[in-house]
């Protein structure tokens, strides 16, 4: 039975992943349902470049390694991203990646605005806007 209490800190250099299922909506027009990797050790939230409509696309000059030091390609970002879950919407920005090999990661930024989470058998639980919201695991994982 796993159920552990993290509170989100970046000094913290434990790296920790987690796959969830997650809704993505952009300016209410274009919806994701899929899975996310959450990353403790990701400077970013990042997206794979062939999962939105370019039309969601700004430049950015943003620039994004790898934990081994190598330089990923990043060209664009998309800045009015809706992570919802039963209905509770957190927004966030993304930086797209051309060869990103999984979909979207949720890093640093997503966990500083969840913050204190617990970690049960079923998914991570936290509270937003005082409310008790589960992010529930994906099995295929």
């Amino acid at each position: 039975n796993i159920n552990q209490i993290y509170s989100f800190n970046r000094k913290n250099n434990l790296s920790k992943k987690w796959h969830i299922n997650i809704t993505i909506i952009i300016q209410d027009s274009f919806k994701l349902q899929t899975t996310a990797l959450i990353d403790s050790g990701a400077q970013m939230n990042c997206i794979q470049e062939g999962l939105i409509p370019t039309k969601y696309f700004e430049k950015t000059k943003q620039r994004l390694s790898t934990a081994n030091g190598e330089n990923l390609r990043v060209k664009f970002k998309i800045t009015n991203v809706h992570i919802c879950n039963e209905d509770i919407c957190i927004k966030q920005s993304f930086i797209l990646v051309k060869d990103l090999d999984i979909g979207i990661i949720l890093g640093q930024p997503f966990l500083e605005i969840i913050k204190q989470f617990k970690v049960k058998t079923e998914g991570i639980t936290t509270k937003i806007f005082q409310q008790k919201i589960l992010f529930a695991f994906n099995e295929g994982y």
